[in-house]
């Protein structure tokens, strides 16, 4: 079993990162799927549909982010199943960190979140989680600044489900294109 690759068209055009938690589905089966890149990128985007379609709202597309899991490896259960799935998390944070600075040393390019579950992964002990609800409807709380986070870079939920596509959150979505404008300015 090969673990996906990180899907990257061009690594010169990077304006952000999203993460998503790892790489692990089943088929209506229960067969598990395989993919070459992260969410099957490249091949069928139904996976990562709704985060294309955010991206787009906030002016951003597929060719400007670089998309990876946080866990590289597939796993026997999806994420919501895993009872394990928090604390083997913890041991791959430290792995995207240095990834994610490789490709951009200053620290500022910011990682939207795919889930709830990967931001209360990252967020240190001493900080407060805030529930994915009040994230959206608080928007001045986004983003998660640097030094509350364990990425050390700015962290901005940008959450799969369909509850959270921006259609439904105009505030939200107005929020993340003017941090999004200043987050490039720099």
């Amino acid at each position: 079993m090969n673990t996906p690759k990180p899907f990257c068209p061009t690594q010169q055009n990077i304006k952000a990162f999203v993460l998503g938690c790892d790489p692990t589905a089943f088929d209506k089966n229960g067969n598990r799927l395989e993919f070459e890149y992260v969410f099957d990128l490249g091949n069928d985007e139904r996976y990562f549909k709704g985060v294309i379609e955010n991206l787009n709202q906030i002016g951003l597309s597929l060719d400007e982010v670089y998309v990876q899991n946080l866990i590289t490896d597939y796993q026997e259960e999806e994420t919501s199943k895993n009872k394990e799935w928090f604390q083997l998390a913890q041991s791959y944070i430290e792995d995207r960190k240095q990834e994610f600075n490789k490709l951009d040393p200053t620290g500022k390019l910011p990682v939207f979140l795919t889930s709830e579950v990967i931001y209360k992964a990252l967020l240190k002990e001493t900080e407060q989680s805030i529930k994915a609800s009040e994230l959206y409807h608080n928007a001045e709380s986004v983003p998660i600044v640097a030094n509350q986070n364990l990425l050390e870079r700015p962290l901005i939920p940008l959450y799969r489900h369909w509850n959270y596509n921006l259609d439904k959150w105009p505030q939200y979505s107005r929020h993340l294109k003017s941090i999004f404008f200043l987050l490039k300015s720099y």
